[in-house]
């Protein structure tokens, strides 16, 4: 398993708070117009490889009202009504969601659903895949794959339900 170092672990907060202020930059400015530039500009600081057409299609999307609703929806709010078994999977390399943060708020949210199981998987990103150093070779090129730690972790909760719910019969 990685371990993110320092240096890594501070890049990232650096790129989540990067993130947010450009989320909290697009809820909070009404006129797409008017933040479509702004957006870009930071786009561009964020990830200065990047093309000029990329970054351009970006912050028209990120501007969009259908991102803005994205932006604006909370999946918390209903979270309190489920009533079974919950498997919460968060990657120490996600860039879009912090997994310590996630976690914690996604674990009390669920507190009713009777069993929830957070797991944090260490150098797992946002797709659940490992570091790009571990994907396999296909025809002799790394290509990204599905994490084997989230693939075990998954397998482990499911025969952990299983073997329950057979001893409450």
């Amino acid at each position: 398993m990685l371990k993110a170092t320092g240096t890594d672990a501070a890049k990232m907060e650096t790129a989540l708070k990067n993130q947010q202020a450009m989320f909290d930059f697009i809820a909070q400015t009404p006129d797409p117009t008017q933040a479509k530039p702004i957006i870009a500009n930071m786009l561009r600081q964020s990830n200065p490889t990047l093309d000029s057409s990329a970054v351009r299609l970006a912050a028209t999307d990120m501007t969009s009202a259908r991102y803005k609703a994205f932006l604006s929806f909370d999946p918390t709010a209903k979270m309190g009504d489920v009533k079974c078994p919950v498997l919460l999977l968060n990657g120490t390399a996600d860039l879009d969601v912090g997994a310590d943060a996630n976690l914690a708020v996604l674990t009390k949210c669920l507190k009713s659903s009777g069993s929830v199981t957070p797991r944090k998987l260490l150098g797992v990103n946002h797709l659940f895949q490992s570091d790009p150093k571990e994907w396999p070779l296909v025809n002799g090129q790394q290509k990204p794959a599905f994490s084997s730690a989230a693939q075990e972790a998954i397998r482990e909760w499911v025969v952990q339900q299983t073997q329950t719910d057979k001893g409450k019969k």
